[in-house]
């Protein structure tokens, strides 16, 4: 899995390929949480390139939009489609967050 953060307007984009799983997901957590711990508070993550989620990535994720929310920030997620989609559906958790079609989407609604 490759990570990526680029801040664009007021938020951070993080940019997550590949497969995010038991050995991939703390590599996504410590990324977001180097970004919260520089006071960023706004994060938005592109999943428009990753193939396959596990159990465990969804907890990293959860983790991360925990921590956001208990400082009063803002977690979405964009681009998320097909497999990975299916995944946070089955696990209830399309009502958990503010999802957008695209990164694009997800900075216009920044709140």
């Amino acid at each position: 899995m490759k990570v990526e953060g680029t801040k664009k307007d007021n938020a951070v984009v993080v940019t997550v390929t590949g497969r995010m799983d038991a050995v991939a997901a703390p590599q996504f957590e410590r990324a977001c949480a180097a970004w919260l711990d520089q006071g960023e508070r706004s994060l938005i993550v592109d999943m428009s390139g990753l193939e396959y989620c596990s159990s465990m990535g969804l907890r990293s994720i959860l983790i991360i939009a925990k921590r956001l929310q208990a400082s009063g920030g803002r977690f979405a997620l964009a681009g998320l489609g097909g497999p990975v989609r299916e995944v946070f559906r089955i696990a209830g958790l399309l009502p958990v967050f503010s999802v957008f079609e695209t990164v694009e989407a997800a900075l216009g609604n920044a709140g």
